[in-house]
């Protein structure tokens, strides 16, 4: 027997000299499990001497997919019994080999367990060679038309070729790596593709040379994306993964290659979920100049102060993720072969070789990631593998202190940790976050803040209400269908995060799309909200009620809701999904002058004759001449429904009309009183809480953008801002003006030209003003003395007494708040190049500016661009321009809006003031309002709403700091649940603390038994997983991220979506209304 196994060992050696890089770890555990399959085939061969050759052929052919369990290792296995039986039983001994792959696939192991062997001596260079693709879904083309390959005039590339030739390639040489990022693509090859392809895939996967990087359905923006959406998006994504490949399906490498500027939020996010790294390209010019030479583009990320967390991220040496110049070998590349053939002509491997070399230089280890591709390369992946083939015989044949070899992006960081613990390399450290980002002195990426405003919106839109149609399918335990329909509406939502969608800076061909698709996912709202009624309103009638015919109003922002258009009665179900009470004054559009408004807890009620936005009133023949205000009361993840009659009665009320502003005219609320002069601008606010007076002035303004002329030919575009000029020009004050009383909404009206209006609204019991603008279509003439069609940007600023300085605090994707400070850098010297530009930044949700005894903040209803000056902040509502930036969408950001004359966009601002000290404790709250409004359905007429007129999902408020920041069915017989802390830990010094929730007396319709807790991804057990993590530890150790839950109760701590539960479904519930089950959080 040890002379058989002597003999396959030297007989693999032999196999392998021509391959110095083969993994010494896969070959060691190949032999060791050697002696197991040498008995377990001996006893086979004799078993199968009866059957038939032909019969095993053809189960052969059946189950060769099968068979190559561990790709390449079906003919190293086939090695070893050759040497011990003839011939004739080869085809016996294939048929073993199936019947063994179950014990082969054991011994297979992910990328990051497979790495080649890299030497720690600092006098050698490990070059990884990390062959990728970077596959955007959408940008010149609409994502299905990369997948197919489609509408080649704009590029000849589709995605399920390169799946599909780099699996070819990669089975041909087992020493072959490769990585993949984007999910989302995956998906449609997945579903497109046989079981005996998709086991191709998967034995790549699990034997270590394919590694799935990043793992988000895609590769989210940083600056536009809410934090919500990301972590959405990346569970969707990861989750496809897990199901797909087990353990090997889940990332360790985060791969941001391609987004605009890094958040510090997004950098938390990845350290929660249990990534060991990040990488990215994009960093500010002068900060890259800085990192070079001091060679610091590695380093660790303090991510969060508050959980005390961070991340070990690097930056790509070059300004991009492309290969080294000269080193391109795509079918889209230039670049020439490497041709080693010294008896052909052009030959050129010295040449090549010793270029390759230059590249291995200025690191602050030994070991080097190179970068072997870009956007759709590997159409061919044939022609990649040859050449790198090459590169790596002829450098190490050489001899040299250079290595080469493939790699991934995981074994890259674990050859940079090894080496940095082995020399007691201390890492330079980063606190901050990577915006604006500029790649040229007048370039700055900070217009895409703003791009496609009004897509920016419906984006936002979208996210709110998935977040309701995900926990009506817990609450309602709804059926396959409706989980169909919620998984339509998680891709749409996810793909709306691509680096290129929310962002705003893809075609418009490309924009329709991505509307269209996000359109149809929220549509799905109306079946699963229709579907949870029907449940609720049979009550114990029925174990299949019908649903009930529920319709959302999409434009209602636009004044017009069909739904509603032809009724003078009809009901609404307003839903809440807050973990606290929502007591709110609802607006919707109303098509009569009269109306009694009855449901539970409904107070006072009013109607508004329409403000005549002639914007929006020319465009829609639907345009309801009233708008219905009334207060209702919606319990915590609940809804309550109301009917709404406009016949007459002694309940009812009439329309009320609004009075032109001739004189200085004040409205106040509980909290707050503005006063505005005689033109209808805003002058004064006095807080009532403190009794201090405030200037306050708002005026809409614009910037003039630079055109496409010499000398920097640098114009403003979808990605760049670059005014000609550092100040915005004022607007003026109102040219028409109109005051709106009422018991329950107070409105100033105001109206600037012809294409801006406004509305500024102070509702009762509410301690902010709120400022709804519709601006568009912006003009395409400039005015005397400018040409036509120059491009222009339209910011609101707001101006106040507080002695701010240069100071002012923007959120992180809408969780952290950062320090900022007007013309300077924290990690490189700051250039003013660009004042306007330079000084923009991404708001997610919120911005303020503060003194010692004051603070203003203003949170938003969508991702737009801002800044702040001394006393005032300024924010970007509106782009239109007239030129591409030359940054490859090949277009100007001119868009037609409906009637083709221009974008009209409507969206909101919410201004808080008040003390420092407290202020959090009141912007906190309202930011989660502001993203989780109420859904209002309306329901069909004859519906039978007596069964039940409200429901609340959870037996009581939350505490004000915690909110239920996710509730979705994971699986028949599992819920998913995250929770969140919305405080920092020095915010306020009550809010701020930690907090316990009980799970077993959370909810109303299901009981908590057990809890098993997760990473934030939701892909990983959080109690048990090794995750080795590159943290803020003072020896340059690892340590290992894990939370506990303790029996049905949770801490949960400041700034902390805390990690996520997995609750178990006991027995099924078949009315919600009346019956309560059983869930183990295991």
């Amino acid at each position: 027997m040890n002379f058989y196994f002597r003999l396959c060992e030297q007989a693999l050696y032999s196999t392998r000299q021509s391959n110095s890089h083969e993994n010494s770890h896969a070959i060691s555990t190949r032999l060791r499990t050697f002696y197991f399959i040498f008995m377990t085939t001996i006893f086979t061969v004799v078993t199968l001497l009866p059957y038939r050759i032909t019969a095993l052929s053809k189960l052969l052919t059946t189950n060769t997919a099968k068979m190559r369990s561990c790709s390449s290792m079906a003919l190293e296995w086939t090695c070893y019994f050759m040497v011990f039986l003839n011939a004739s039983m080869v085809i016996k001994l294939c048929q073993v080999l199936l019947l063994s792959a179950c014990f082969v696939s054991i011994q297979c192991a992910c990328s990051w367990d497979s790495c080649n062997p890299v030497s720690n001596d600092p006098k050698m260079i490990n070059v990884h060679l990390v062959p990728h693709t970077h596959d955007d879904l959408g940008w010149l083309k609409t994502v299905d038309q990369y997948y197919y390959g489609s509408v080649s005039r704009i590029t000849r590339v589709g995605v399920q070729y390169i799946y599909n030739t780099v699996i070819q390639e990669l089975m041909y040489n087992s020493s072959r790596r490769f990585s993949f990022a984007e999910t989302g693509f995956l998906w449609r090859w997945w579903i497109s593709h046989s079981p005996q392809d998709q086991d191709k895939l998967r034995q790549l996967i699990q034997n270590g040379q394919l590694e799935m990087i990043g793992g988000g359905w895609t590769q989210n923006d940083e600056a536009a994306a809410h934090y919500v959406d990301i972590i959405d998006q990346m569970t969707l994504g990861l989750r496809t993964l897990t199901d797909m490949f087990g353990d090997c399906g889940k990332p360790q490498a985060a791969w941001q290659i391609d987004p605009f500027g890094h958040s510090r939020e997004m950098a938390s996010i990845f350290a929660q979920m249990g990534y060991t790294s990040l990488s990215f390209a994009r960093l500010h010019y002068a900060e890259r100049d800085v990192r070079l030479k001091n060679k610091s583009m590695e380093m660790i990320w303090n991510t969060s102060e508050d959980l005390k967390t961070s991340l070990f991220t690097g930056a790509f040496y070059k300004y991009d993720y492309n290969p080294p110049d000269g080193f391109c070998f795509d079918v889209t590349c230039g670049d020439d072969p490497i041709q080693d053939n010294p008896d052909l002509g052009d030959y050129n491997a010295k040449q090549k070789i010793d270029q390759f070399l230059d590249h291995a230089n200025a690191q602050m280890t030994n070991n080097i990631m190179l970068l072997m591709g870009s956007d759709f390369h590997y159409t061919d992946a044939n022609m990649w593998y040859v050449n790198m083939d090459k590169i790596i015989q002829h450098v190490n044949e050489r001899n040299i202190n250079v290595t080469v070899f493939y790699s991934t992006p995981s074994c890259y960081y674990k050859a940079v940790q090894n080496y940095a613990q082995a020399q007691k390399l201390t890492w330079p450290q980063k606190d901050d976050d990577f915006f604006p980002y500029a790649n040229r002195n007048h370039s700055y990426w900070t217009g895409y803040f703003t791009s496609r405003p009004a897509y920016k919106g419906m984006i936002r839109d979208a996210s709110a209400l998935m977040q309701l149609t995900k926990a009506l399918g817990v609450m309602g335990n709804l059926g396959q269908n409706d989980t169909a329909a919620i998984q339509l509406e998680n891709m749409a939502s996810g793909l709306a995060q691509h680096h290129d969608s929310v962002t705003g800076t893809a075609k418009q061909v490309v924009t329709y799309d991505y509307q269209m698709q996000l359109h149809r996912g929220m549509f799905q709202a109306n079946q699963i909200i229709g579907s949870f009624l029907g449940r609720m309103m049979a009550g114990d009638n029925s174990t299949s009620p019908n649903p009930v015919n529920a319709n959302l109003c999409f434009i209602a922002n636009e004044t017009v809701c069909e739904a509603s258009v032809n009724n003078p009665s009809f009901q609404v179900s307003v839903f809440n999904t807050r973990s606290r009470w929502a007591n709110e004054t609802i607006r919707i559009p109303y098509y009569f002058g009269n109306a009694t408004v009855k449901g539970p807890g409904a107070g006072n009620y009013e109607i508004k004759k329409s403000f005549q936005i002639q914007t929006l009133t020319k465009s829609s023949t639907q345009y309801a001449p009233y708008e219905l205000h009334f207060q209702v009361q919606i319990p915590p993840y609940g809804f309550s429904t109301y009917s709404i009659d406009s016949s007459s009665s002694k309940d009812s009320v009439r329309a009320r009309k609004a009075h032109k502003v001739l004189a200085t005219t004040t409205m106040e609320n509980q909290y707050i009183v503005l006063t505005f002069d005689d033109s209808g601008a805003l002058s004064q606010l006095k807080d009532k809480a403190t009794n201090q007076v405030h200037n306050l002035q708002q005026q809409f303004m614009q910037y003039f953008g630079m055109d496409d002329q010499a000398p920097w030919h640098q114009p403003s575009g979808a990605y760049i801002f670059r005014p000609n000029a550092s100040d915005p020009v004022d607007l003026g004050k109102p040219t028409h003006a109109e005051f709106s009383d009422g018991p329950l909404v107070k409105e100033m009206r105001q109206q600037f030209g012809s294409w801006i209006y406004q509305t500024i609204r102070l509702r009762m019991d509410k301690p902010y003003v709120e400022f709804d603008w519709v601006v568009g279509p912006i003009p395409t003439d400039a005015g005397f003395l400018r040409k036509a069609n120059t491009s222009r940007e339209i910011v609101t600023r707001y101006s106040t007494d507080i002695q701010n300085g240069d100071m002012f605090y923007t959120d992180s994707s809408g969780r952290q708040m950062l320090k900022r400070q007007r013309n300077y850098a924290p990690t490189y010297t700051y250039q003013n190049t660009e004042p306007a530009a330079a000084n923009y930044y991404p708001l997610t949700n919120r911005i303020f500016i503060k003194d010692d005894k004051s603070q203003m903040t203003v949170l938003l209803d969508r991702a737009e661009g801002g800044t702040a000056h001394a006393g005032n902040i300024e924010i970007m509502l509106h782009r239109r321009c007239f030129f591409d930036d030359h940054y490859g969408v090949d277009e100007a950001l001119n868009e037609p809006g409906k009637d083709g004359k221009g974008l009209v966009v409507r969206g909101s601002h919410y201004l808080v003031f008040g003390d420092p000290k407290t202020a959090a404790s009141v912007h906190r709250p309202l930011a989660v309002d502001v993203f989780h409004k109420p859904v209002v359905s309306y329901l069909a007429k004859g519906t039978n709403t007596q069964a039940i007129t409200q429901y609340s999902g959870l037996t009581a408020s939350l505490p004000d700091n915690v909110h239920i920041l996710t509730l979705e069915k994971w699986t028949d017989s599992s819920v998913l649940l995250r929770l969140e802390h919305i405080f920092q830990s020095d915010e306020d010094d009550q809010l701020s603390k930690p907090v316990t929730v009980d799970f077993g007396k959370l909810f109303t319709t299901f009981d908590v038994t057990s809890v098993k807790e997760l990473m934030l991804g939701a892909n990983r057990n959080a109690t048990t997983s090794q995750i080795k993590r590159m943290l803020r530890v003072q020896k340059g150790g690892t340590i290992y991220a894990a939370f506990n839950f303790e029996k049905n109760f949770s801490d949960v701590l400041p700034t902390e979506p805390h990690a996520n539960s997995d609750i178990r479904v006991g027995n099924q519930l078949e009315n919600p209304a009346s019956s309560r089950i059983k869930h183990n959080l295991v």
